[in-house]
C-alpha cells in the first residue's frame, strides 16, 4: 500500500480517501470514504485537524481498514489518493491526511505506507 496524489498517480489501485475526486479526475479509482476527513476539513487549523483526524481515525478498525482497501484494489497495489501535492508537503506548504493515515497504520499495524514518485505507475 502506498499514498500518492491525484495529480501525480494514474495507475491501477487508485482510491480516493478524499471527500471529493477533483474534476477531470481520470476514471478507474474506487472511493472509500471512512477514510475521508469530516466536515471541518477545511476550516480549522493544522493541529485542530490532526487531532479530529486522528480522533476520526481511531472510531475504525485499522485490520479491517486494510482488508476493505485491498478488497477495493482487486488485486492491485492499494494507492490512497488525496489532492496534496508532494512537493507542498515537503516545502511544508500544506499538510495532508493521506500521510495521516500512513501514520495511524504504522502506529497499529505496523505497515508502512509511504508515498509513491510522482508519475511512478505501479504495475
Amino acid at each position: 500500500m502506498k499514498t500518492a496524489s491525484f495529480f501525480s498517480y494514474f495507475g491501477p489501485g487508485r482510491i480516493s480517501i478524499a471527500r471529493f475526486a477533483p474534476r477531470n479526475t481520470p476514471a478507474g479509482f474506487k472511493v472509500y470514504k471512512p477514510l475521508a476527513p469530516g466536515p471541518w476539513f477545511n476550516s480549522v487549523p493544522e493541529d485542530v485537524y490532526r487531532e479530529l483526524y486522528f480522533a476520526q481515525l481511531a472510531d475504525l478498525d485499522a485490520a479491517a481498514v486494510v482488508g476493505d482497501l485491498l478488497h477495493l484494489a482487486a488485486g492491485a497495489e492499494p494507492i490512497l489518493l488525496c489532492y496534496e501535492s508532494v512537493k507542498d508537503i515537503a516545502t511544508g506548504a500544506t499538510y495532508c491526511h493521506r500521510h495521516m493515515v500512513a501514520e495511524w497504520l504504522k502506529r497499529e499495524l505496523g505497515i508502512d505506507v509511504p508515498e509513491i514518485e510522482a508519475g511512478h505507475n505501479i504495475a
